[in-house]
């Protein structure tokens, strides 16, 4: 007969803890499954809309080539002017 009553108390309490265990399971599953595909739009999101490392660089390469170009257009301009001032 003891034996039946601490059964039936380790049933009772393995009920509970499964009424608890389960829905928070369910709800932790529930979060990451959202947050997962929270974070694969983001992802698209900054594929789509950030630039790339290397497109930073080959941007930064062209325009140090166009500064680069536009000072000796301005250099070459000023010199023909000095030499043309001094004739």
């Amino acid at each position: 007969m003891e034996l039946t009553n601490w059964l039936m108390v380790i049933m009772t309490f393995m009920g509970l803890v499964l009424v608890v265990m389960v829905p928070l399971i369910a709800h932790l599953y529930n979060v990451v499954h959202n947050t997962t595909a929270e974070l694969s739009r983001h992802q698209t999101h900054i594929a789509e809309n950030y630039s790339t490392k290397i497109e930073v660089e080959k941007l930064a390469y062209r325009i140090e080539r166009q500064m680069r170009d536009g000072f000796d257009n301005l250099k070459e301009i000023l010199t023909n002017r000095r030499e043309k001032d001094a004739a």
